[in-house]
């Protein structure tokens, strides 16, 4: 993860996640948004993207910047949301991942890419990504694609 985070999870009698960190006064922390695993090799991005998720409620549960580190975070963080950039450090790149991501542990994921073209959704169909976003993309873009994500999340279940 590339910020330091320091809260633990507990599930409140609702199950929804619910930040164990404390004020100096003993009272629990306000509910969490949802969880998101942020895979992205653009190391200035990736910064951006957790602090405006972290501000925004949001537990950023860790930053991958490969392929193969996504899907062992997504294994082990069981993130909501996966915010996954297409073209990755590695050999293994983004749809690669995201669509193992999708069929294993049935995590959303929401591609953060500057290739749009046919063949390249084509190929991330299978992910069934519940949103875009082309690249460049501000902050307030990526949080309206994240709580649409979660909003069609919490429709499903």
């Amino acid at each position: 993860m590339i910020g330091t985070v320091t809260s633990r999870l507990k599930s409140s009698p609702a199950k929804k996640p619910v930040l164990a960190a404390e004020s100096e006064h003993g009272a629990a922390a306000a509910p969490v948004r949802g969880r998101v695993l942020i895979v992205e090799d653009e190391y200035f991005l990736a910064l951006e993207n957790e602090a405006a998720l972290q501000a925004a409620g949001y537990e950023v549960v860790g930053t991958a910047t490969t392929g193969v580190d996504a899907v062992a975070l997504a294994r082990e963080q069981r993130p909501d949301v996966v915010l996954m950039d297409i073209r990755l450090a590695g050999a293994r790149d983004g749809i690669d991942a995201a669509i193992e991501i999708s069929d294993r542990f049935s995590i959303a994921i929401i591609f953060a890419t500057a290739l749009s073209d046919r063949e390249t959704r084509g190929r991330a169909e299978r992910a069934f990504a519940l949103g875009w976003l082309s690249k460049p993309y501000s902050s307030d873009e990526m949080l309206a694609a994240v709580a649409r994500a979660m909003q069609l999340l919490r429709g499903r279940r």
